[in-house]
């Protein structure tokens, strides 16, 4: 045996190395002739294909170099390539439509198609779009316009959901397994369109769905863009806004001198609230007969009607049904009155206030005198400002302060004055029949 070996190139100098050097050498080229002379099934790794809504689709997979491929459709060989010389190989797959399709990717040794190894590939085309979602809109909107809604729905289980209102688009949402779905939404002012649709896992789209809802919550907030005087302003849109409740005097009114007091009410406005973003709160009336919008203002927790009341810069003045904070403004008219503050104090005085019988009362009505007021460092100077006050005084008329009595009849009252007084500050609603803010309408206008 050794003397056999010693023949074999490789195994003649009888050193260790040499010899294994050899026996590797001899070993690979009798497995390379196995090979040959015996070849194996190729392998055959094939990429999965997901489904999808495109009519054109590629098969791709990997085998030994230089093998050829086949692509069969119901048994019959449709295309043939051979793997490039990383083994990889592509089918294309074009025109498709909706449905199923079940192919065969065979490799082979040879083009003799002998030792072949094969696997099934089901490509899925999805054309169809889902259905378009169903949404129902909650009972109740917010009361403000900071409040979220939420929109309920169904669609198709697991479609993807893409909601819009007013043209902004929403956080996209999913329908679970059984097709139900919610948005949570804010709203704008005015009208709100809608619009809502689904996109199945391979992207088709269901038509658009949508319905339009009004919001005119109470409470909203707005920027103001200007103060036109103490108790109006305008806001973004170009809307005019009459503070509820209250009446500070006139600056602008086309038919009336710039009465006492007025200019420094619109100037504590102007700068409390313009140019400034604000809430507006609607009591029961959307406008006046004027078309302004009638509204509570807030500045932060500050409602300015109080404040303008409470600080002497408007008086109390209720014009129902929009009474729901008259109480406050009549306890700030109260305080302000006792603190002589504003148009309570030295800078406007009143005429003694009538006290005669029914029969003696005249038929004008009694109105502020006005002064030259005095100005602050917050103010521009004011220039004089005087109105003569027409009045009839019979001697036996006394002055003095009213007291509340809603139980009074107009006949009863000493003065248009003291029937004001009980409107406004008494809040004696049978005294303005016709809910116009004028008491006893048949004496006094």
């Amino acid at each position: 045996m050794n003397a056999f070996l010693k023949k074999i190139p490789g195994f003649r100098s009888g050193k260790w190395w040499k010899a294994l050097i050899a026996s590797g050498f001899y070993l690979f080229i009798f497995l390379t002739s196995l090979a040959i002379l015996f070849p194996s099934v190729p392998t055959l790794a094939l990429e999965k294909v997901e489904p999808t809504n495109k009519s054109s689709v590629s098969i791709t997979g990997k085998t030994y170099l230089n093998k050829p491929v086949y692509l069969l459709k119901d048994n019959e060989i449709t295309q043939s390539i051979k793997s490039d010389s990383n083994g990889k190989f592509y089918f294309a797959l074009n025109d498709l439509k909706d449905g199923n399709y079940t192919y065969t990717i065979e490799v082979c040794n040879s083009e003799k198609r002998d030792k072949c190894k094969s696997e099934n590939i089901l490509i899925v085309i999805d054309q169809t779009p889902p259905s378009t979602p169903i949404i129902a809109l909650p009972d109740k909107l917010p009361d403000d316009s900071e409040g979220e809604i939420a929109i309920k729905g169904v669609s198709e289980p697991n479609t993807k959901i893409i909601a819009a209102v007013s043209d902004n688009e929403l956080p996209t949402t999913t329908a679970n397994d059984k097709g139900e779905f919610e948005i949570k939404t804010g709203l704008v002012l005015g009208t709100n369109t809608i619009n809502v649709k689904a996109v199945d896992s391979v992207g088709n789209e269901s038509a658009v769905g949508g319905v339009s809802i009004d919001f005119n919550p109470a409470t909203y907030k707005v920027k103001v863009l200007r103060v036109i005087d103490g108790d109006t302003i305008k806001i973004e849109g170009d809307k005019v806004v009459r503070y509820i409740g209250i009446d500070t005097p006139e600056t602008v009114h086309p038919s009336k001198p710039v009465q006492c007091y007025g200019k420094e009410a619109s100037y504590k406005n102007k700068e409390l609230v313009e140019g400034k973003e604000v809430k507006l709160e609607k009591d029961v009336s959307e406008t006046d007969k004027y078309g302004r919008l009638l509204r509570y203002v807030w500045l932060g927790d500050m409602l300015v009607n109080e404040y303008l009341v409470r600080e002497g810069y408007a008086q109390s003045s209720s014009y129902p049904p929009d009474v729901k904070y008259q109480n406050k403004f009549i306890e700030a008219q109260r305080q302000a009155r006792e603190e002589k503050k504003g148009l309570w104090g030295d800078i406007c005085t009143t005429p003694q206030q009538l006290q005669a019988s029914p029969q003696s009362q005249p038929q004008t009505t009694t109105s502020i005198q006005y002064t030259e007021p005095t100005t602050t460092n917050t103010t521009p100077p004011i220039q004089p400002q005087t109105q003569p006050v027409q009045q009839t005084q019979p001697a036996s008329q006394t002055s003095g302060s009213y007291t509340c009595d809603c139980s009074k009849t107009c006949p009863q009252m000493s003065s248009c004055t003291e029937a004001q007084y009980q409107l406004n500050i008494c809040g004696c609603k049978a005294r303005d029949a016709d809910k116009d803010g004028i008491a006893c309408d048949a004496d006094c206008q």
